[in-house]
């Protein structure tokens, strides 16, 4: 899987721009081939920074993405952005759930 992350800072005065633009993208981007999923976050710390968040079943479908029309308006958000933004494309080996914490709390005695 490969996890795709955009946080960006972008100014009050383009904050419904943003999420307009972006918003608009989410729906079309989770009916995908390949999309695993697909959010869009404000941060509570810091309400002029946004993050996106997209994951992947494999290279081939990312890269459909990126290189697509409907990609054009993301990069046209990004430009919003008071400072450069953070991308990254994380690929992830194995993914885990709530039995890690189990596993931890039982190794430490409190289950």
């Amino acid at each position: 899987m490969i996890v795709f992350s955009l946080r960006m800072c972008v100014p009050q005065s383009h904050h419904a721009e943003i999420l307009k633009s972006v918003g608009s993208l989410l729906e079309p981007t989770r009916v995908l081939p390949g999309c695993l999923g697909c959010r869009f976050y404000t941060d509570i710390e810091d309400p002029s920074a946004f993050t996106l968040v997209e994951e992947w079943d494999s290279q081939g479908a990312l890269d459909r993405h990126l290189t697509s029309a409907a990609y054009k308006t993301l990069v046209a958000a990004i430009e919003l952005s008071s400072a450069p933004p953070t991308i990254r494309f994380d690929r992830v080996a194995h993914r885990a759930g709530i039995e890690v914490i189990e596993a931890a709390r039982r190794a430490q005695g409190l289950l």
